[in-house]
């Protein structure tokens, strides 16, 4: 497994919505909130 493969697994998962941050991704949210 390389960097770069972990860095794009991290990016998608990052980017994707969660439910428990009322749908939006974890950078919305944090912007929304500061």
């Amino acid at each position: 497994v390389t960097q770069r493969l972990c860095n794009q697994i991290a990016g998608k998962l990052n980017s994707r919505p969660r439910k428990r941050l009322g749908f939006f991704t974890p950078q919305e949210y944090i912007h929304a909130h500061l």
